[in-house]
């Protein structure tokens, strides 16, 4: 399917607030949600200056507006100048947009500090937690800057693709201060793509890294040949695990409720395009988990190990985060799990809190 960018901006064009110049926007990262971004920011009239890591995908961009190595058909805006030269891109950036790998980005920010202006908005797309220390992705970003910077992070259900297909989408934007994440909300909301603001960083940056491993769970229900039945309550289920876990770690229950949390699950655990479903499965049907590696990223596999170990330190018996993590560790075989799961001690559906 080919877009028209054209179109889109003319669209995006009655999204514009009128008391909001067009911003300085930098997109770092040349995979699908960089591309994601750059066609959102350039539709929406921004300066947008876009960092790829490779001279010949950034030339081939600027010659025929379109990606060669991710989403090629999709036409980008006219006027984006897509560069390989960090400090180019980064130049007089109000606002950047960091598409980058989550476990490169505090070693990119260490590496290129200096060229990141401290007032900017630095907006985090990638979803997870910063493995090498076991802690939010925002403290590990945090202590690389080594000086105040202010930080946003968005997050829900959105593949890249859909994004630039024009499929209505919704996410959400935390910041600590709601006025920072309101300037992230204007600068990219059209009629066809809606941010919401909030404050609450934790549930935010929580609900998109943990929604992974449970997605992995999600896919072995459905390779293991279970209904929706047990879908829908393994679903339920873990909504609620990660509520409990997002409220004991500082974030807000309504968090998991809204877009970062159950809306993220469900497009990670329903979705054909869902790595981590797509892991759960091959396992279900006996493929390794080694195999299944060489062959693609699963974000929730590293991931399971952290939040298994979030929920003891905060003395929290999450028995599907658990089980995930021991089937990754091997401690757990997926045809166990369900005897594992299922014969539980009894109980009442109690409050949350």
């Amino acid at each position: 399917m080919s877009v028209s960018a054209a179109g889109a901006a003319l669209d995006d064009a009655t999204y514009q607030d009128p008391k909001q110049a067009p911003q300085n926007i930098c997109v770092l990262g040349g995979g699908n949600f960089g591309t994601a971004m750059a066609f959102l920011a350039g539709g929406k009239g921004h300066a947008v200056r876009w960092y790829c890591r490779d001279a010949n995908q950034a030339k081939t961009i600027a010659a025929t507006r379109r990606n060669p190595r991710y989403l090629s058909d999709i036409e980008l805006p006219d006027g984006l100048c897509v560069t390989s030269d960090v400090a180019e891109a980064l130049r007089g950036a109000d606002l950047i947009f960091s598409a980058l790998p989550a476990q490169a980005t505090p070693r990119f920010i260490q590496t290129h500090r200096d060229a990141i202006p401290p007032k900017a908005i630095f907006c985090c797309t990638s979803k997870g937690l910063y493995l090498e220390d076991g802690c939010f992705l925002s403290e590990a970003m945090l202590k690389a800057f080594e000086r105040p910077q202010t930080l946003a992070f968005l997050s829900g259900p959105s593949f890249a693709r859909q994004i630039c297909e024009r499929h209505p989408t919704a996410l959400v934007c935390a910041s600590a201060k709601l006025a920072d994440a309101v300037r992230v909300q204007f600068a990219l909301s059209s009629s066809r793509f809606r941010v919401y603001a909030s404050q609450d960083t934790v549930g935010v940056e929580l609900g998109g890294a943990l929604k992974n491993p449970l997605a992995i769970g999600a896919g072995m229900i459905e390779g293991a040949g279970f209904g929706i039945n047990t879908l829908a309550a393994f679903v339920t289920r873990a909504t609620r695990e990660l509520t409990v876990l997002c409220v004991a770690m500082g974030g807000r229950p309504e968090t998991i409720s809204g877009l970062a949390g159950v809306g993220d699950l469900m497009l990670t655990a329903f979705g054909d395009l869902s790595r981590n479903r797509n892991c759960g499965l091959r396992l279900a049907k006996g493929e390794s988990l080694d195999s299944i590696l060489k062959s693609c990223t699963v974000e929730g596999v590293p991931t399971a190990s952290v939040a298994k170990a979030f929920a003891t330190k905060c003395n929290l018996d999450l028995p599907l985060f658990t089980a995930v993590a021991m089937i990754i560790d091997g401690h757990l075989k997926v045809e166990d799990a369900l005897d594992h799961l299922m014969s539980r001690p009894l109980g009442t559906e109690v409050p949350l809190l």
